[in-house]
């Protein structure tokens, strides 16, 4: 029997692996069919999906009921409130490469931005229990209590490659890296922690868990700053970029 993660009842929720209010946004409720079909790709593998609700997008039962609604649904709708704001305001955020927290939040943008923080915190356990790995305890307690101390730390950054398509295929670019476990290269049998990245659209939100985030990729942040500074990514090399360029000026024509 699966047992929840968070506190140990019986395992019967599956968590989306990709959110549905992500997809609903872009693709809408379903079903997608024929033309409206989604893509899904893991491991090389590529699936159409047909709705929101997919097995594909799940994972395997890793949380109670009680815990993947009334304590964590504060969590889901901080998220989304976050995830709007960069969708309607996304011209003024590339130019400016900061979120103001408190524009997204209002005045109580303090637990705004603690939720927020744990919805990143339930994201990245889910994925641990999904790899066969135990989820520390520091974060199976902060999303129980605060104030709280935590080796996870995160920062966010623009992909200045998925940058450069058009808003409606950027948009529904859904989707997260590999998990990574680093161990030491002189002690092999010590433990250094873990990274991870998710995306939505342009922009990625990196894992750091007890390693020391590349400041490129933004500002550290643990639900204790009212403003994220952006770093920048790509992946394409200049001919890469460049083709797509191409491409993108060419499909516009």
């Amino acid at each position: 029997m699966n047992k929840c993660w968070i506190c140990s009842e019986k395992a019967i929720s599956k968590e989306h692996v990709i959110k549905k209010s992500d997809l609903v946004r872009v693709f809408g409720k379903g079903p997608y069919k024929d033309d409206n079909s989604i893509a899904h790709v893991k491991n090389g593998e590529l699936n159409l999906i047909q709705g929101p609700d997919s097995k594909a997008l799940k994972y395997s039962p890793s949380l109670c009921h009680s815990c993947n609604t009334t304590l964590t649904q504060p969590f889901d709708r901080a998220y989304d409130k976050f995830i709007n704001y960069v969708y309607e305001n996304e011209e003024v955020i590339v130019r400016k490469r900061f979120i103001d927290l408190v524009e997204v939040f209002g005045d109580d943008f303090q637990e705004g931005q603690c939720n927020l923080y744990r919805y990143f915190a339930k994201s990245i356990g889910c994925r641990l229990v999904d790899a066969g790995a135990g989820v520390p305890l520091d974060i199976v307690n902060l999303l129980k209590v605060r104030p709280f101390q935590t080796g996870l730390r995160l920062n966010f950054a623009v992909h200045e490659d998925i940058l450069l398509l058009p808003n409606n295929d950027r948009d529904g670019f859904i989707g997260k890296s590999d998990l990574n476990e680093w161990w030491d290269k002189i002690a092999p049998e010590i433990f250094n922690g873990y990274t991870w990245a998710e995306h939505v659209s342009w922009l990625y939100c990196n894992y750091w868990y007890l390693l020391e985030p590349d400041g490129s990729l933004g500002s550290t942040w643990v639900a204790d700053s009212r403003f994220l500074y952006l770093g920048s990514c790509r992946s394409l090399t200049t001919d890469e970029r460049n083709t797509l360029i191409k491409k993108v000026q060419d499909k516009k024509a």
